[in-house]
């Protein structure tokens, strides 16, 4: 987009000039129609795309033993009922919450988790773009396993933000070019579940320090005309983010994220519309709790589906139009896991009080049974 809106300052600068044509050499060129061009131009001028994200992909050993056969993991059987909803997006993001070092690394569940190279066939079949690895269990099988994991993605054609292999690879800017609007990630985490950060290799994993993400943030925001960032911050099983992280939401928001995508929590938490102080608004999902994965109980086998309509208007961005899915990890204890929606599950109730929840701080967020 920033290209395309220097190509029309320079045609503007031609079309207006007033110096005498060249002599010499001469060729006949067809005349450029300057109304023609604009009006081509503004296809891309004004555009739009949806964008997707999901909470935690936690592949616990009880969920990938479940979906073993003779030929590998199938993961991919237990979520036919809720791909459809993220296949149909224009621009996917998944939190990828464990290591995917296969077999090879040994695979184990918690509390130092590593699975099956087919959940990145899972990830494939989600549609995943990009998925962000910036999370407690980042370390969980140390270098090697994120090295292992960022191949498998790889191999898939989906990118990765928030763990690197190299202080290139973590200072390589993702960015996607979407329907002419370019569109750039981050990620960071509060911390590695202990595990230490190798000496000379802090590359590895984006931690939060909030000075730095507002530097990272403003570099990317003059690169890309939309800015989202992962956050995997907050309290395992709270329904509300603390007060004393909110405000470092809104940091990042007033530095120039557009979208700002939870984790860590394993609960649903509400969807903010967040005024800037410049009259501009973000999105904020402080949590998406868990989208697959083994826990049992009714708050962490919720999750769902964020969708927003990102528009552009010229200059302008808008990402005011957003709508939530829920989605329910049915099983029968710790066996048969299927991901399904909410409102499939005959649970009223349910469904009626995560729609007055995730609406809690913004009566602009749409919840709805499926998304089409």
């Amino acid at each position: 987009m920033k290209i395309l809106l220097s190509v029309l300052m320079f045609f503007s600068f031609f079309s207006n000039s007033e110096t005498e044509p060249l002599q010499g050499n001469t060729k006949n060129f067809e005349t450029i129609d300057q109304d023609a061009f604009l009006q081509n131009l503004s296809q891309y001028l004004d555009s739009s795309f949806t964008f997707a994200a999901t909470g935690d992909i936690l592949v616990h050993d009880y969920l990938y033993e479940d979906v073993q056969t003779e030929d590998g993991y199938d993961f991919v059987s237990r979520v036919e009922s809720v791909a459809p909803y993220l296949q149909q997006q224009d621009l996917v993001f998944l939190n990828q919450e464990t290591p995917i070092g296969g077999e090879e690394l040994g695979l184990s569940g918690y509390p130092t988790f590593n699975t099956p190279e087919e959940v990145a066939d899972l990830l494939s079949y989600f549609n995943a773009d990009i998925v962000n690895l910036a999370n407690n269990h980042t370390l969980d099988r140390s270098a090697e396993g994120i090295a292992a994991t960022t191949e498998n993605l790889k191999e898939r054609d989906i990118d990765y933000v928030g763990a690197n292999v190299s202080e290139e690879d973590k200072d390589r800017d993702r960015i996607f070019n979407v329907n002419g609007i370019d569109v750039g990630f981050l990620a960071y985490t509060y911390g590695t579940n202990g595990i230490p950060v190798p000496e000379g290799q802090e590359y590895l994993v984006n931690l939060i320090d909030m000075p730095s993400i507002v530097e990272d943030i403003e570099q990317l925001r003059n690169k890309v005309d939309v800015l989202i960032v992962s956050y995997h911050q907050g309290i395992e099983y709270d329904e509300f983010p603390r007060d004393e992280h909110i405000p470092e939401y809104h940091s990042m928001a007033e530095a120039g994220a557009d979208i700002i995508v939870g984790s860590h929590p394993h609960t649903l938490q509400p969807i903010e519309h967040y005024e800037r102080e410049d009259g501009s608004e973000a999105v904020i999902a402080y949590s998406m709790s868990n989208f697959l994965s083994a826990q049992q109980t009714l708050n962490t086998r919720l999750g769902g589906i964020l969708e927003v309509t990102v528009k552009q208007e010229g200059e302008n961005i808008d990402v005011g139009d957003v709508r939530f899915m829920p989605t329910y990890v049915d099983s029968n204890e710790y066996e048969d896991f299927y991901l399904q929606p909410l409102d499939a599950m005959d649970m009223t109730d349910v469904y009626s009080d995560v729609s007055e929840h995730m609406t809690s701080y913004s009566d602009k967020v749409v919840v709805v049974p499926y998304l089409d």
